[in-house]
């Protein structure tokens, strides 16, 4: 049986070399349908494209309004696309889309450059073709699949610049703008950094090293004017510090709680490279550890272009300065991918060839775990509140009551303000833009509008159960004087028609 095994796996190898390039176009593929399916827009998409619209090209050089924050460069693309192609779903999301694609492309082309087996090979691109968050950025308004694009944009400048001799002109106007298109570009702009001074101080090469520290310095002054024009403002901001605080790696873990949340966070990115259950967490993590350990004795230091990124981001946040907060991982879970792919290389080629059917049986149990594929049938949702705007609209009498919650605010507004159909959300006048914990009892409601007999409770961003608790909250409260008689259910978002009796 195993010299069975032994023929047979080497016989197979040729044609897993062809389904490596099906797989990307088929991860391309993917990510253009979820782009067409057009779902609606997302509670921070909203706010963040509100800012588009609201302001000018200049202003958006400056910190942004409804706690958020996207990088200038990035900004400027998105206001462009939408003042030429609309504000529409589609055009948000169409830089995003191509950010995406590229990043298939360079993925793929790095995975070559490290990874030189198949059967490790496809399960890697399989994770990253396939995985729910990487699609996800890939079709969302927001900047992680740009942070995504420019991390790999860099790593391959490095790895297709040849060492000697040392050109500073192209490394250094690629991290001096790259700065201002992804935030964390940084940490990898650190990795390349150290990739190109390395060998040069080793073998006493001074010139090499005045070129590199003169592309270093590029990039440090070009950070520094973005850290106190942008970055800084933005950090000083309380609400948007503490909502990250839980993302935050405590400096010196003493209790019990702070070795958990470490535990946590670094297991973020087994659970992101590999899957959630057990097996994937222990497969890998033990395939990103010895990715690591193969990553430093690979000679040249092309391996700390992966491993450097990922540890500087961790130092920022130990320091406060960096959330782990998945969608600011989106950037390193593909370096931790690749590591995780070249420690199973490692597996591999280990002398050990009898355990090649297991390592094959490993990996099978982590791809069946990547179902991302499923939306090339069935739309990809996460809280659909266009739809549940457009039957309220059906139904929606003049003297009704739109009372929209805080959760739902951002996206009425885009979708009464600036969206190409914005003509469609007006609701008359009859609008309560809810604040924080508010609640429709009886004096809010008479309040607002004695003459209504009619209340439209509207609900998104729906999607944990502390946000259905507060749902349910709602209803009991209303529900005390008024009678329900629609329902109208989507992903994540919800309206509800009450009649009021007696109010």
């Amino acid at each position: 049986m195993e010299n069975r095994s032994q023929a047979f796996l080497p016989r197979i190898e040729p044609f897993l070399w062809y389904l490596a390039p099906a797989l990307v176009f088929t991860g391309a593929l993917l990510r253009v349908v979820i782009w067409w399916q057009n779902r609606s827009l997302f509670h921070d998409e909203a706010n963040l494209a509100l800012n588009f619209c609201e302001k000018d090209f200049m202003a958006l050089f400056q910190p942004l309004d409804r706690g958020q924050y996207a990088p200038p460069l990035f900004s400027l693309i998105q206001k462009a696309v939408t003042e030429t192609l609309g504000h529409n779903e589609r055009a948000l999301r169409l830089f995003p889309l191509a950010c995406g694609l590229v990043s298939l492309g360079l993925f793929y082309r790095i995975a070559r450059q490290f990874i030189t087996s198949p059967w490790v090979l496809l399960p890697t691109l399989w994770v990253f073709s396939f995985s729910d968050i990487l699609l996800r950025y890939a079709t969302e308004s927001k900047q992680y699949g740009c942070d995504l694009a420019v991390a790999l944009g860099l790593i391959t400048l490095a790895l297709r610049l040849p060492a000697q001799p040392f050109r500073p002109f192209w490394p250094a106007l690629a991290g001096a703008v790259a700065v201002w298109w992804s935030m964390p570009a940084v940490f990898v702009l650190l990795g390349l950094g150290l990739y190109w001074s390395y060998p040069a101080w080793r073998e006493k090469d001074w010139s090499r090293l005045r070129a590199v520290s003169l592309t270093a310095a590029c990039w440090l002054l070009s950070f520094g004017l973005y850290y106190a024009l942008l970055l800084r403002p933005s950090l000083a901001a309380d609400n948007l510090v503490d909502s990250h605080s839980p993302w935050l790696l405590p400096a010196l873990p003493l209790s019990q709680a702070q070795w958990v949340l470490w535990r946590d966070l670094l297991l973020s990115f087994p659970y992101y490279t590999a899957g959630y259950t057990v097996l994937a967490l222990a497969v890998g993590s033990a395939g990103i550890a010895s990715g690591m350990y193969r990553a430093g004795r690979r000679p040249g230091g092309l391996g700390w272009l992966l491993v450097l990124p990922l540890l500087a981001c961790l130092l920022a946040s130990v320091l406060r300065q960096y959330s782990l907060i998945p969608r600011l991982l989106v950037w390193a879970f593909p370096l931790a991918m690749l590591l995780q792919g070249m420690g199973w290389q490692g597996w591999w080629t280990a002398g050990l060839r009898y355990l090649r059917p297991l390592w094959v049986l490993l990996w099978l149990a982590v791809v069946s775990l990547q179902t991302g594929w499923q939306y090339l049938a069935r739309p990809y949702t996460i809280e659909e509140i266009r739809p549940v705007l457009d039957e309220v609209r059906t139904d929606f009498q003049e003297t009704d009551l739109l009372y929209v919650t805080t959760e739902a605010r951002a996206a009425l507004v885009y979708y009464r303000e600036c969206h190409d159909r914005r003509a469609d959300y007006q609701f008359a006048r009859q609008l309560f833009l809810a604040p924080w914990n508010a609640s429709p009892d009886r004096a809010t409601l008479q309040q607002l509008t004695p003459a209504a007999s009619r209340c439209w409770l509207v609900y998104s961003h729906v999607i944990s159960e502390s946000a259905r608790q507060a749902m349910a909250a709602d209803q009991a409260v209303i529900g005390q004087f008024a009678r329900l008689i629609k329902r109208v259910e989507q992903p994540g978002a919800f309206a509800y028609l009450y009649v009021l009796e007696n109010k």
